[in-house]
């Protein structure tokens, strides 16, 4: 009977170094495509914060100043358009904030995992 659970042991053993094995593979290949993919990334981070600042840019110019009065829209029946001129804004999930410096975050990850591997 004792036989019996060391073989099963043993079998249950190698399965499970077998599974590893796998998962080490997969991940190896994972961390070097990211690697691969690391200038990429930079760049489009640095695309998105300059694309962020631009619309940010471009709604302060399309505001008028602070001290300006402002002219009231004449008031003209409006029929709805057949479609949407506008995109709705999407809903932000429950719990999730904003990061602000997304270019530090993605070089500190790519850091972290050069770090890793040293």
């Amino acid at each position: 009977m004792s036989f019996a659970i060391d073989v099963a042991i043993l079998v249950l053993l190698a399965g499970t170094m077998a599974y590893a094995w796998i998962v080490d593979r997969r991940v190896r290949l994972l961390m070097q495509v990211l690697k691969d993919m690391e200038p990429m990334i930079g760049t489009f981070s640095a695309a998105v914060d300059r694309s962020e600042s631009t619309v940010s840019a471009l709604r302060s110019i399309g505001q008028p100043p602070l001290g300006s009065p402002r002219q009231p829209a004449p008031e003209a029946p409006r029929e709805e358009p057949a479609f949407r001129t506008t995109r709705e804004r999407p809903s932000r999930p429950i719990g999730a904030t904003p990061v602000p410096g997304k270019s530090e975050l993605v070089r500190g990850f790519f850091e972290t995992v050069r770090q890793r591997e040293a």
